[in-house]
């Protein structure tokens, strides 16, 4: 299975998840400190096949803040009704484009962690394959922009306790490669699952 397909798959399960929330599940805290679960999904929308054009227009009206932009569009995006969230993010599936520069890789990365940003404050289970966590894994340990995470693992190394995935050299950190993924891309929920010397490390840098 390509990068793409393995996109398009997680993507197709988070739906199905989303399908099945309620009303008041929506309005539910993210990981992601300024969204709630209905702008985490929103972003995930307004992200496919965004146009050099839009991100220029969008980082003017944000006074040149990546950071700034992307937040209020995923709030003004995330003001629509679920079912309408649901079908718009359902639609995006095969659209193998995502914004400027943004590798098919990157965007496996953005999808595996955003569908963890939603589903683990519902208390929604999902496994993911490990071929796609491995994939997300090694594109993150690899990663300055957008994720910095090359410079937060730098001289640790992280041992997945549920998949043969390993990498870096120094004091440990190890957990499941699901949580790992999550601090890698500097979400410090991940942590509650981590063990290991190296641990209060990474948690500084996060």
């Amino acid at each position: 299975m390509d990068t793409w397909a393995k996109d398009d798959a997680e993507r197709e399960a988070l739906c199905d998840d989303l399908a099945g929330l309620d009303a008041s599940q929506w309005d539910v805290q993210s990981f992601c400190p300024e969204w709630k679960v209905r702008h985490v999904v929103a972003h995930q929308i307004e992200q496919i096949g965004r146009t050099g054009r839009a991100v220029v227009v969008g980082l003017v009206k944000n006074g040149m803040n990546a950071n700034r932009f992307i937040a209020r569009d995923a709030l003004i995006a995330g003001a629509a009704s679920p079912e309408s969230l649901v079908t718009r993010l359902r639609a995006t599936i095969g659209t193998h484009k995502g914004p400027p520069m943004a590798s098919p890789a990157v965007m496996l990365v953005e999808t595996v962690c955003h569908s963890a940003d939603i589903r683990c404050p519902l208390g929604i289970k999902y496994t993911t394959p490990e071929a796609t966590l491995v994939e997300a894994a090694d594109t993150l340990k690899r990663s300055n922009i957008p994720f910095r995470t090359k410079k937060r693992i730098g001289g640790l190394r992280l041992v997945a306790t549920n998949a043969a995935w390993s990498t870096g050299e120094g004091p440990s950190v190890e957990g499941p490669l699901e949580s790992l993924i999550l601090v890698m891309a500097g979400r410090p929920a991940g942590f509650d699952d981590l063990t290991g010397e190296g641990t209060s490390v990474l948690s500084s840098r996060t």
